[in-house]
């Protein structure tokens, strides 16, 4: 599952680029394999049953990891600005009037992935600056429609109901119909998942989220039912982290129903 040659074939991309000056494309190249580091973990500590594990896969991981850290240090990429953000988007995401993705999610402004090498990199500085405000005037999603980003979670979705006996899961929410299932428990579960937040933290804005729409739960009954849905609903939550990156890079919604397809017929 994870591509070794991938993270060879980017990070030797990048050097070349950064040799040859061409900073906005290196910038992108960077990115990609910070995306994918970050859904790797993901499959390697939700999905991966002990047979798919290997000591050297985990060791790749921490040396992009580490790599990754230098190079940030060394250009200012601002890593962690870019994830605290990306999951401040899902926060949205799971809010009842906001859980389908929409064409303002996982919109990252350029501002927060521009770079400049300490010492090499003052020249380029206000070029950098012209390119990223010509980028800021663009919506990377304008010209998609709400319906074509909702088939990306409409799909995980149904395939996360078909993981579980759904019909029984209904019979522990009383009262409630298959939206409040769906919109106040299923995708907020993936999607917090996806981006690393605790059983306690997922539960905790449940809690709030359930008790706004009138429905009383124990703290403790909903924490077993995270627990045990978290685990059965591995291959969604890796799917919904690859559709995120996905979105992010500008891919469009029916390639990546295609491409998360791929992973959750398996």
């Amino acid at each position: 599952m994870i591509d070794k040659n991938f993270y060879l074939e980017n990070l030797s991309a990048f050097d070349i680029l950064i040799q040859d000056d061409d900073h906005k494309q290196a910038k992108e190249v960077i990115f990609r394999v910070y995306s994918m580091l970050q859904r790797d973990k993901i499959w390697l500590r939700e999905v991966a049953t002990e047979e798919e594990i290997f000591e050297e896969d985990a060791e790749l991981l921490e040396e992009v990891e580490e790599e990754l850290k230098e190079l940030d240090l060394k250009y200012d990429f601002r890593f962690d600005d870019f994830y605290k953000l990306v999951q401040q988007e899902m926060r949205k995401i799971q809010s009842p009037s906001n859980l389908n993705l929409t064409s303002d999610q996982f919109e990252v402004e350029d501002d927060e992935e521009d770079f400049k090498e300490d010492d090499d990199f003052d020249e380029d500085e206000e070029d950098f600056d012209e390119e990223d405000d010509d980028e800021d005037d663009e919506d990377q999603f304008s010209h998609l429609s709400d319906e074509e980003l909702d088939s990306v979670t409409d799909y995980i979705l149904e395939s996360a109901k078909t993981r579980f006996d759904y019909t029984a899961l209904l019979t522990e929410f009383p009262h409630t119909d298959e939206s409040f299932l769906d919109d106040e428990f299923i995708l907020p579960l993936i999607a917090a998942k996806a981006f690393g937040e605790t059983d306690q933290e997922i539960a905790e804005k449940m809690l709030e989220s359930f008790e706004m729409s009138g429905y009383q739960i124990e703290m403790q009954e909903l924490l077993k039912m995270i627990e045990k849905k978290g685990k059965e609903l591995g291959l969604e939550i890796l799917a919904f982290k690859i559709a995120a990156d996905s979105l992010q890079q500008g891919a469009h919604p029916t390639a990546v129903v295609h491409q998360i397809s791929q992973l959750l017929r398996a």
